[in-house]
């Protein structure tokens, strides 16, 4: 019998579906925060790990990445009732094996889980889509003529979009599922690939290169 971790905030819903796991042979003990997770980690071993990414003071990014800390060969997946194609390619560079929506019946929760134990990667069709070349993804030919840093991540484009937005490191942090940390590691590197000094010079290059769009 497979043991899994089931974590969400949400207490009917974990019940619910610990009930849906446990009628398919699953054996479920369920948290309701990461700090209680990591509790359970420590007197327990797991077959599977199923996050949602919305939680109380560790996020489900951080309760990850703490996971396979703990055990690199972890199987992760994150069960999700939001849109989340911003955050894709950070959850696959974590190392999460699979993505799976909350919408999903029954049958096909439970079959996205066992592809999941077999070590085969499970993600919604429109999240596929967005796989491309990274070093691709924000080529400008005038940035890379001016001696900047020709690419940008996906995170480094969202944290720009949000200084644009007057948001605080701290606000971006709780935004995009990041430690304030993170997010100060993340704007050094913009400012650097930017030649920026500040956030508004930043802003003023991001306008002009085009991966800011006023009119948005």
């Amino acid at each position: 019998m497979k043991h899994i971790l089931l974590v969400d905030d949400h207490r009917t819903f974990l019940a619910g579906t610990a009930i849906i796991l446990e009628k398919n042979g699953f054996h479920v003990t369920t948290a309701s925060s990461g700090t209680q997770a990591l509790g359970w980690m420590d007197q327990s071993s797991f077959d599977l790990y199923v996050y949602d990414l919305k939680l109380p003071g560790m996020n489900g990014f951080e309760l990850t990445e703490a996971t396979l800390q703990r055990d690199p060969d972890a199987t992760i997946v994150i069960l999700t009732g939001e849109d989340i194609s911003e955050h894709y390619d950070r959850l696959i560079e974590l190392g999460v094996t699979g993505i799976v929506e909350k919408s999903l019946g029954e049958h096909e929760f439970i079959v996205s889980l066992q592809l999941a134990l077999q070590q085969l990667t499970v993600i919604p069709v429109h999240l596929a889509r967005q796989l491309r070349s990274k070093e691709g993804r924000y080529f400008d030919p005038y940035l890379e003529a001016k001696g900047a840093n020709r690419t940008l991540s996906d995170k480094e484009v969202a944290v720009l979009k949000l200084i644009a937005q007057g948001y605080k490191n701290k606000e971006i942090a709780d935004r995009l599922f990041m430690s304030q940390r993170n997010v100060e590691y993340v704007i050094s590197h913009l400012f650097e690939k930017l030649g920026a000094a500040s956030r508004q010079e930043a802003v003023m290059k991001g306008i002009e290169l085009k991966w800011l769009n006023l009119d948005a």
